[in-house]
């Protein structure tokens, strides 16, 4: 069986869940799409890249991004909505391909701190109820690879399982893989998507900018690099949602606009300084919708672009190169189109915490 595995920093690790679950899983072809600090979106994105470049589809997908959702949720980077929809539009696209799914999820070591523990158990709810909809195969949680609650003795840090916790969870779930019928989703709500990944070839360009094929582990395809004074302009209709970009030394200060309105934001990360070319999908916070008119560019004058409202990136730094040698790499943009119904009944439900609600 052909088994890909889409998933966070934890699935990326040489001694985490993934690792351990390809050694184990000798008898199946494994395949390692992970990227860190990326949430569900982001595996959306490889989904529709994957439809887009007609590429081979797996037979199974386990999807492991709520550790990294519930991070993106507080921090105030991912909406609920967005969220539902997210893993609506995943469960659609493997019920529409006849692709197996299996929802593993993960989750922080401070999950139940006061100030953690709410927006936890919202994200927690969502796939819980996404999967139910779409009668999927149950949720695996922590607590059941462990069969036990996580202990700080779990973690190698905040974020990250320690090893022999990362084999229990690939040995359970393997022995879910090769004893429990793995259900294909049912398809449910739109049949088009919630979503469109627009990538960088379908810009129009200003000034200097050039495209590039960019190559790595994690992530390929054409990539715009845009200059100081260049600029693009995206076609697609809806909220901007994710931006695909290559953080570099050089990356910096840069301007989103649409439909007169305009923000700025900054492609440098903090995880720069230990990854030195890092691909991200940046979430946009502020609600910018688009119609065909989404532009994106460099502005030459760093006080008139400083002028402008910033929307906020998690974990950006101060761009360590001057400003007029910055420059911008983005593969792509993400649209929403907006909430289904299904997505809108999910959050009603949030305030009628009901008990066949809890998410175990």
């Amino acid at each position: 069986m052909n088994i890909l595995l889409l998933g966070g920093s934890n699935a990326g690790l040489r001694d985490g869940w993934a690792a351990h679950f390809q050694r184990l899983a000798s008898e199946h072809h494994v395949q390692n799409s992970f990227l860190g600090a990326v949430g569900s979106l982001f595996g959306l994105v490889r989904l529709l890249k994957m439809r887009q470049e007609r590429a081979p589809l797996p037979d199974l997908i386990i999807y492991e991004y709520t550790l990294n959702d519930i991070l993106l949720f507080n921090a105030g980077s991912l909406r609920a909505e967005i969220l539902a929809d997210t893993l609506h539009a995943v469960t659609n696209f493997c019920a529409q391909s006849n692709i197996r799914l299996l929802f593993l999820c993960l989750e922080p070591l401070y999950a139940s701190r006061p100030s953690v523990v709410g927006g936890a158990s919202r994200v927690r709810r969502r796939y819980a109820r996404v999967a139910k909809t779409h009668a999927m195969t149950p949720c695996i949680w922590l607590c059941d690879a462990l069969d036990a609650e996580a202990t700080s003795d779990s973690y190698r840090d905040s974020n990250h399982l320690a090893v022999d916790v990362s084999e229990c969870v690939a040995a359970f779930v393997l022995a879910i893989v090769r004893d429990r019928p793995i259900a294909v989703p049912r398809s449910r709500g739109r049949a088009d998507g919630a979503f469109v990944y627009i990538d960088a070839t379908q810009a129009r360009v200003e000034g200097p900018c050039r495209l590039q094929s960019i190559q790595s582990p994690v992530f390929e395809g054409s990539f715009l690099e845009i200059s100081r004074s260049g600029s693009s302009v995206w076609p697609g209709r809806g909220e901007l949602v994710g931006l695909m970009l290559r953080s570099l030394a050089t990356s910096g200060a840069y301007m989103i606009r649409a439909g007169g309105r305009a923000y700025r934001k900054n492609a440098h990360s903090q995880m720069l300084e230990t990854v030195r070319k890092l691909m991200l999908l940046h979430y946009s916070v502020r609600r910018l919708r688009v119609d065909g008119d989404l532009e994106i560019s460099m502005p030459a004058r760093e006080s008139w672009l400083m002028n402008f409202p910033e929307d906020w990136t998690l974990l950006d730094s101060p761009s360590t190169t001057g400003f007029d040698d910055q420059v911008l790499e983005i593969g792509g943009v993400v649209l929403w189109r907006g909430a289904t119904l299904s997505t809108i009944v999910q959050k009603l439900a949030d305030f009628f915490p009901w008990p066949a609600d809890d998410y175990r």
